[in-house]
Formats: structure tokens, C-alpha cells, sequence
């Protein structure tokens, strides 16, 4: 494997996380996606990654193939962006995130539970990470979050994001937070939109107005 690619052997799990987030790295391929864009300013990595706050958190997918199309996706060089079914190298029920987020006990909503904003922030990140393994950098212009149960902190959570289905610059993405074990906390249905400018155009266009 290359030094320069994106996809890295996975960090070192704490020995205290449950088994199923132990257990995570032998089903799945770990992506890094410090190496695939700027992350500064990012509210994850810049702003909530922290001990009272979200701890850890460990991006996994199906398999290898799928790590690289999400590599060449995020870089700009999808080749071919999925049919409302597949395409020739992937289908959408390949295309799944799973995120294992430890969280600290400074997220709370009322004591104790998990602010519901937060779950929602954790919700549109990984909807956004199959979004753009879909068709690349693209927006969030709907989610829609069902509140199941309430979150008890610090815990560790596994949050699933999969393509349900894609059409033209639309992805339809539907996604839950759950324990590892089958406990589900939270649904949501995201739609995320590939706009007809790049993000880095976008950007430009709001700064000349300024």
C-alpha cells in the first residue's frame, strides 16, 4: 500500500470500548478522513473532539472497495457516479458508514442525556460520508430525526448511514444510532444534493459577497 493513501490502519481502540467496537475492525475497512479534505474549522474534529465532549470517533465501511471509491469521491475523481441502482464496481447496499462515537458527559441536552442536537450532528455526518461516497462533495437540504429513546452518557454509540437510493444530483440517505447490540436511540432520513458548483466555488461566490 502506498504512503500516500487515504486509507490507514485503524488507531488504537481503547481496551475499555465494548467488544462490538472492538470487533468493528475485523469486518470493515477504517478511513481517515483527516487525509481526505481541510478539516479545519470542522466542528467535529475542531470543536467537539475532546475528553468532555466526543472522544473517539472511527469511521468504517464494508470493505476495500468501497474505502476506495469514497477516497476517489472526496478527492474529486469519481469516475462515474451511481445509477439509481449501481453502477459497475458498487451497489447502493455497499454503500454503508459505520461510525463508533465515544462520548464524554459535557454533550448533555437535560443532565445526563445526550443533547439531541448532538445525535442529530452525529446523524448528518455520517449521512453526509455515504452521501459523498455516492456522488461526491454534495449538501445536506433535509434530515429528518426520529428520537426513539434517550441516550444515557459518557457511552459508547454506533451510528449507520446507508444509500437507500440516487437520483441524478440526489441521494436518499437513511441512517440510526444505535449501541452496537441492536438498541436503537435514534432514525433519520437525510436528502443530500450534489450542487452544480464545487463546494471550493460555492465558498468563493459567498466571500465576493461579503
Amino acid at each position: 500500500m502506498s504512503d500516500q493513501s487515504d486509507i490507514v490502519e485503524l488507531p488504537a481502540i481503547p481496551a475499555d470500548a465494548p467488544e462490538w467496537v472492538r470487533a468493528l475492525p475485523s469486518n470493515g475497512r477504517f478511513v481517515d478522513r483527516s487525509k481526505l479534505y481541510d478539516i479545519t474549522g470542522h466542528l467535529l474534529f475542531d470543536s467537539l473532539l475532546n475528553s468532555n465532549g466526543i472522544r473517539h470517533f472511527f469511521y468504517f465501511m464494508n470493505n476495500e472497495q468501497q474505502a476506495q471509491r469514497a477516497q476517489r469521491a472526496f478527492n474529486g475523481v469519481l469516475t462515474s457516479p451511481l445509477s439509481p441502482t449501481h453502477d459497475d464496481t458498487i451497489n447502493n447496499d455497499d454503500l454503508e458508514v459505520r461510525v463508533a462515537f465515544h462520548l464524554g458527559e459535557g454533550i448533555c441536552g437535560h443532565k445526563g442525556i445526550v443533547h439531541g442536537g448532538l445525535t442529530a450532528t452525529m446523524l448528518d455526518e455520517v449521512s453526509g460520508a455515504a452521501a459523498f461516497s455516492c456522488v461526491g462533495p454534495c449538501f445536506t437540504a433535509n434530515l429528518n430525526v426520529d428520537y426513539v429513546k434517550p441516550l444515557i452518557i459518557p457511552a459508547w454509540v454506533l451510528v449507520r448511514a446507508h444509500v437507500e437510493r440516487h437520483e441524478g444530483r440526489k441521494v436518499i440517505i437513511h441512517g440510526t444510532v444505535e449501541n452496537g447490540e441492536g438498541v436503537v436511540y435514534a432514525k433519520a432520513t437525510a436528502l443530500f444534493i450534489k450542487p452544480k458548483l464545487t463546494v471550493k466555488e460555492h465558498a468563493g461566490q459567498t466571500e465576493e459577497k461579503q
